[in-house]
Order: structure tokens, then sequence, then C-alpha cells
């Protein structure tokens, strides 16, 4: 990993997205289509593929933190399926009937979209993909057809994006260069940080995708580089003391410890600025590791709801534990 990335790009994920020629799409298909495609790809893997409903609740959050699995995972009637190598993942069934992904690339898009299509070139030999001369590659969402190539990098820019004129100036000048900049909304729409940013690929009809690949590239290297920059210079371009700091952190780790923070939204949003705060150098009592672990596991899946009995039990008895 590069280090100045570290805290600033969260999860990243490159997919490379296909369909079987003569199925309907993932989210149309019949329980016995979804069957049948499971076997077309366990005749390659063997017992390397293994059912969604046999992954760990673990497994499955990080694979829907990575961006590996969708959202919409648990909506209809059809089998998911899995196969974990060591360079990369496939989905099968998920939002298309096959996503090669490759995980946690952080910077390096070029080789993580090399080694993505070098998967895909071994199995385009054995099963027909479904393809038109005008449109490319046919895949359940229009944005993805052509290439079927999806990126998704998650972004801490706290210190880049520090209003919404900053924000909108950013989005404006990444879609110029195809690169879709959101706020990262993972619970009904409503963001748990404002600072947490989506970067996404837009367009797939590209010419010359290594290019296209370099230019996102760059660009990221840009935005790495000055958020490193802005964040060594918060407190001064924010006009924030020291003292001003510490006083929410101790009020946020009081909130934490006397179990104030009931909400999801609450709890997440105050993990995610003492992230930020220790990402300056202040002491927050919990390491970083620490936080990564509360979020991750406050956001499970496990927890239905913004606000969830087993959720504050949990990190009650967390707090209390250390």
């Amino acid at each position: 990993m590069i280090d100045y990335s570290k805290d600033i790009i969260l999860n990243s994920n490159l997919s490379l997205r296909r369909n079987i020629k003569g199925f309907d799409f993932p989210k149309t298909m019949t329980l016995d289509d979804s069957l049948k495609v499971i076997d077309i790809f366990r005749k390659i893997y063997g017992d390397k593929l293994i059912l969604l409903e046999d992954l760990d609740e673990t497994s499955l959050n990080k694979l829907l933190a990575s961006f590996a699995l969708s959202k919409n995972f648990d909506k209809g009637s059809r089998q998911i399926g899995l196969v974990f190598e060591d360079d990369y993942i496939l989905t099968i069934n998920d939002k298309d009937h096959l996503a090669i992904n490759i995980i946690d690339f952080n910077m390096d898009i070029k080789n993580a979209y090399k080694k993505a299509m070098e998967v895909e070139g071994k199995l385009d030999k054995v099963m027909d993909f479904a393809f038109s001369a005008k449109l490319g590659f046919l895949t359940s969402s229009a944005r993805n057809t052509g290439s079927g190539l999806e990126i998704f990098l998650k972004t801490f820019l706290f210190g880049l994006i520090d209003s919404n004129e900053a924000y909108f100036g950013l989005k404006q000048a990444l879609m110029a260069d195809g690169i879709f900049i959101n706020k990262y909304r993972p619970y009904r729409d409503r963001p748990y940080s404002d600072d947490i940013y989506i970067l996404k690929n837009v367009g797939n009809y590209r010419k010359d995708m290594d290019s296209y690949l370099a230019k996102i590239e760059e660009n990221l290297d840009v935005i790495v580089r000055n958020e490193r920059r802005f964040r060594r210079d918060y407190k001064l371009l924010n006009k924030i003391e020291d003292e001003e700091i510490e006083d929410k952190i101790n009020l946020i780790l009081n909130n934490l410890d006397q179990g104030l923070l009931k909400s999801l939204d609450q709890i997440v949003k105050n993990l995610y600025e003492l992230k930020k705060y220790r990402a300056l150098d202040f002491d927050t009592r919990l390491s970083p590791n620490e936080i990564d672990y509360l979020i991750f596991n406050l956001s499970k899946t496990k927890y239905k709801g913004n606000r969830n009995e087993r959720r504050y039990k949990f990190l009650k008895e967390y707090m209390e534990g250390r």
C-alpha cells in the first residue's frame, strides 16, 4: 500500500461485469436458471465455488464493505455463488451473472484492470458472454454496458472538501475526466459522515481504456496528495485551537462511554469524527484499528433499522470492556 493514501482511500474495488448469453439478468431470472448458471461455474471452479447462504457473517459484511457484493443481494429468489481466489473474487448471480472483483488495489487501477481482463479472457474461452456489436457487453445496469467496467473508491476527504462549493467544484472537474464523486449514503439515503465520498467511473464506451484508467489514476493521485496537504494545515485553515478539538474528542468519548448515542447515524458519525482527529495526530483513546472495528461491526447487516438494541448493547459492552 502507498503510505500517503492511508486513511484516505478506505476501500477500493474494480469489477468487470459479464452476463451469459441465453439467460435473463439476475434481477428477473428464475431460481432454476440461477442454479444452471451456478453449475456452469462449478464445472470450472469445483469446490472453490461456495453459495452465499453458506458464507459467515463477517465475510458477508466484508464483501459489502468492499463493493464486491451489491447492497440488494438479498432481493429476489436467485441463488448467488462466490469464488475466492488469492487475487480476485467472483460474485455470481448478484447484479450480473458474473463480476470479477479486484479489491483493495488502492491506487493501482491499471494493474487491477489487467488482472480482471486476464481472468475474463480465460472464462471467455469456455462460455458465451452476452454481447452487442453496437452496445458492447450487456449488463444489468446501463451505466456499465460497454466494457462492463465498474470502479468504486471509498474515500475520506475531510481536508480537501470543506464546503459545498468545494464539493460541487470537484464534482464538475472530475466529471470532465469521466469520474463521478458523490457522498457515501449507505443507510436510508443519509450519509454517516459528511466526509466520506465515493468515486466511480462514468462512461464505458472507451476506445483507449488504458489512457482512461491512467487519467483516473492521475486524478486520484492529485486528490490524495491534496487531501494529505490540507490535513497538515487543517487547524490553521479552519482556525481551530488544539483545546477545541480535545474538547470535542472528550465529548464524543463521554457519549460513547455513557451510552448516550443510540442510533446508527449518531454512533457512526461520531466514530468518523474520532477517525478524523486521530488522523490529525490527536489522542482519541480508541486506536485507529478500534475505530475501524467498531464502524465495521456496528453497521453490519444483522442490525435492522437505525435504532437497534443489539447494536447498542454491543457498543456498550465494548466500551465497558476496554
